[in-house]
């Protein structure tokens, strides 16, 4: 079996991709499916272990975001269509999640046990200024390790991270979520496509380090203001100036790119 390099892929699926776009043949579409459904298989994988959901629902999603991401690529673009597709991929899979989340009564006794895990979370990482583990809680607690698990996983189902959550918890009148504040006259009706989380991703590795510290805490760390704050050396009031002008940054980055790459 030859082995193509990634700039070979690469290649052979523009190839496939341009002959779609001009004959809009389904053999063609399912030619490109089959070539990257490894690629949907290892990120359902991912989201099953780390989320604790069904690897097949996930493969299936997996796929409408695939099918999307070939309808949608534009030839022009210089990302590659293995990086563009995956943010479709995940985001299927994501939106499945948080969907199939909040359809799902959670346990009385998880929702009991949250603030405490919370609680404790907090505690250890001040402690040991590490992120705690499962077991680490457990033995503060002196609670069972599968029920601190359960509740770890429930919130991480319920903190996936939207770009539309509000970044500023205790956020003014005039503080909103980014989507709402990002507005995009191509778009009629602004619900974020995936192509702008991408380009949202690359604005944030372009801000000052000091805002994408903040902002790296209060999203994927999941802090509170008080907890960055502990970990900066900072105070409340000055987490809360950083984050605010965090998201200026963005704003100001993000409008001005009006067309993807």
């Amino acid at each position: 079996m030859i082995t193509m390099t990634s700039e070979e892929e690469e290649k052979a699926t523009r190839i496939l991709l341009n002959q779609y776009k001009e004959s809009f043949d389904s053999k063609i579409k399912n030619a490109l499916v089959k070539a990257h459904l490894s690629l949907v298989e290892k990120i359902a994988r991912n989201h099953s272990q780390m989320y604790k959901e069904q690897y097949d629902d996930l493969v299936q999603v997996g796929c409408l975001g695939l099918l999307s991401a070939i309808e949608r690529f534009d030839l022009q673009q210089k990302v590659s269509f293995k990086t563009y597709s995956t943010h479709f991929i995940s985001g299927e899979m994501k939106h499945y999640i948080r969907d199939h989340y909040s359809l799902v009564k959670q346990p009385r006794e998880l929702q009991e046990l949250q603030p405490k895990v919370n609680r404790a979370k907090q505690f250890l990482r001040s402690e040991k200024n590490v992120e705690p583990n499962a077991e680490q809680i457990s033995e503060y607690l002196e609670l069972p390790i599968d029920k601190i698990e359960q509740v770890l996983d429930l919130e991480k189902k319920s903190n996936i991270m939207s770009l539309d959550q509000q970044i500023n918890q205790d956020a003014d009148s005039n503080s909103a979520s980014i989507i709402s504040q990002l507005e995009d006259k191509k778009y009629q009706s602004f619900q974020l496509a995936q192509e702008d989380k991408m380009i949202l991703s690359e604005a944030i590795k372009s801000i000052k380090d000091q805002s994408r510290q903040v902002i790296e805490y209060a999203f994927y760390q999941d802090l509170s203001q008080t907890e960055i704050a502990k970990q900066l050396g900072i105070s409340q009031m000055q987490v809360s100036r950083r984050l605010k002008g965090a998201v200026k940054e963005l704003w100001e980055i993000l409008n001005t790119r009006v067309t993807p790459w």
